[in-house]
């Protein structure tokens, strides 16, 4: 999991071709640790990233302060074939306070700033085995993000819809500012969205470098 122009980053696959490899980090503060519409932290999140990039194949590793002591690894390939740029995933998600975590192998396409995802995804995070998968549409104008996403488990009243509203404040003091509004949908009697639905408006910022 991670803080939510992360999620984005990788939910959509929106990488780009590099005519040369490069590293790089960032690291970042957020007010809140939201991922997926729901809250993971409700107090201030500090995470940094490092990626290798070269030609279209990204690897990297995200790691946050937050509650659960979160460590995401994940390796990325896109392209672009006939004006429309497309991507695949795999991310293993794990935490200290748990023997297990998530993986997850994800799918998009995009055209024009409208993007498609589908992903696939196993958490044994609590001892036993749960399937899930994400579809998620999204579509990017200017600096602004807006996504809707459907999280299907197999599990009884553990259906999620969720959405993401997000843009760029611009540069603070050489810091990138960002700015983000979340939440779930009301999913109908005992789902896990009731349980958790609660909006959240998060204020993010971050630093990146070229190491």
């Amino acid at each position: 999991m991670k803080t939510l122009f992360k999620a984005i980053a990788i939910a959509s696959l929106a990488t780009a071709t590099a005519a040369q490899a490069e590293l790089s980090a960032s690291v970042a503060v957020d007010s809140e640790y939201v991922f997926r519409g729901v809250t993971q932290d409700d107090s201030a999140t500090v995470s940094g990233t490092l990626e290798y990039a070269i030609s279209g194949l990204t690897v990297g590793a995200w790691v946050a302060d937050s509650e659960n002591q979160e460590t995401d690894l994940y390796v990325s390939y896109g392209l672009n074939a006939g004006g429309v740029d497309l991507g695949l995933s795999y991310t293993d998600y794990s935490y200290d306070q748990n023997t297990g975590g998530q993986q997850e192998i994800a799918v998009s396409a995009s055209v024009k700033g409208l993007g498609l995802s589908y992903t696939d995804g196993t958490d044994d995070s609590q001892g036993i085995d749960v399937d899930y998968t994400i579809v998620t549409l999204d579509y990017t104008f200017g600096n602004v993000n807006v996504l809707v996403g459907q999280i299907d488990v197999d599990l009884a009243n553990a259906d999620n819809s969720y959405f993401e509203i997000s843009g760029s404040l611009g540069q603070i003091a050489g810091v990138e500012a960002t700015l983000s509004y979340s939440g779930t949908f009301d999913e109908g009697t005992n789902s896990i969205a009731d349980a958790v639905e609660s909006d959240s408006i998060v204020i993010g910022f971050s630093k990146a470098f070229d190491l």
